[in-house]
């Protein structure tokens, strides 16, 4: 009974992130007193829900300074701070820098994000840091934008199309490099880009309408196997979960890289299901 309290309290605060968040209501909600259910959210949290409720507020500003323009005053003011002073505080005590700076910093300092409950994975992904030689691809690019009301985003269902058809149409092992970043044009959305290509492009009939050159060097490296269901989260849950737990900093301004194998037996049997090398740069 308790654990079914305290998710439909964790459920509510990721409802309302953006607004303002009475521990009083959410008793209410339950049907506990303030501090029986202060009591059950500790036991299950480690950390009082006014704190849980902060945590949560400065991941969501952290990832909204290093992935949209919007300026340091909506962000601070879009989580509830009273002002940008209190907001830099608080950030400052939990990231060890100014939002200003962290902002700026050529890495993704992701050592003390706090995951949405949903993210915390029940099955530890495996971690190898690698060195990636650079390599070339021929194929295709595409962008699309993600409202920042929308994160942490699932995986989008046209991307796992595109793998797919490339996977079934080439017949051999499919990469996908993305970046992230800013939208020009909307301070509050994330412009995303993808490259779908092989690396064998005289095996095709015909020529491939764009080439795309990877970065070498240090990688996180992980190995995914599952469902279209699975792979919704994995990105989200490595990001800002398991790089956190192993104190790991993304490179900024560095593509990530997916390397989808090509099941050459039963390809219609592969459509419900992926099994891929996943590359974070990290410092």
């Amino acid at each position: 009974m308790r654990g079914s309290v305290t998710m439909a309290v964790l459920e509510e605060i990721e409802k309302h992130l953006e607004e303002n968040i009475e521990i009083d209501s959410l008793a209410a909600m339950t049907g506990y007193s303030r501090r029986r259910l202060q009591d059950f959210f500790k036991q299950k949290c480690g950390v009082s829900i006014g704190k849980y409720i902060r945590q949560r507020r400065l991941c969501r500003s952290a990832t909204l300074l290093k992935l949209t323009s919007e300026s340091i005053t909506d962000i601070a003011l879009r989580l509830g701070f009273d002002s940008v002073q209190s907001y830099s505080r608080e950030f400052k005590k939990t990231f060890g820098v100014s939002p200003k700076s962290y902002r700026q910093e050529k890495f993704w300092d992701l050592t003390n994000l706090r995951a949405p409950y949903w993210l915390v994975p029940d099955v530890e992904y495996p971690l190898e840091i690698c060195q990636l030689p650079a390599f070339t691809v021929h194929g295709f690019q595409t962008r699309h934008q993600v409202a920042s009301e929308a994160l942490p985003k699932e995986a989008s269902p046209l991307k796992w199309k595109f793998v797919m058809d490339t996977l079934e149409t080439w017949e051999q092992t499919v990469f996908c490099i993305s970046s992230f970043g800013p939208e020009p044009d909307n301070v509050r959305a994330i412009n995303v880009t993808s490259f779908f290509g092989i690396q064998d492009e005289a095996s095709r009939t015909g020529p491939m309408p764009l080439t795309r050159q990877t970065e070498g060097g240090k990688y996180a490296k992980f190995i995914f196997s599952g469902t279209w269901e699975d792979y919704q989260h994995f990105s989200n849950t490595i990001y800002l979960s398991i790089l956190p737990k192993h104190q790991l900093r993304r490179t900024w301004n560095k593509d990530e890289i997916e390397v989808f194998s090509y099941c050459k037996e039963g390809i219609n049997a592969q459509k419900n299901s992926v099994k891929l090398e996943y590359y974070i740069p990290v410092e």
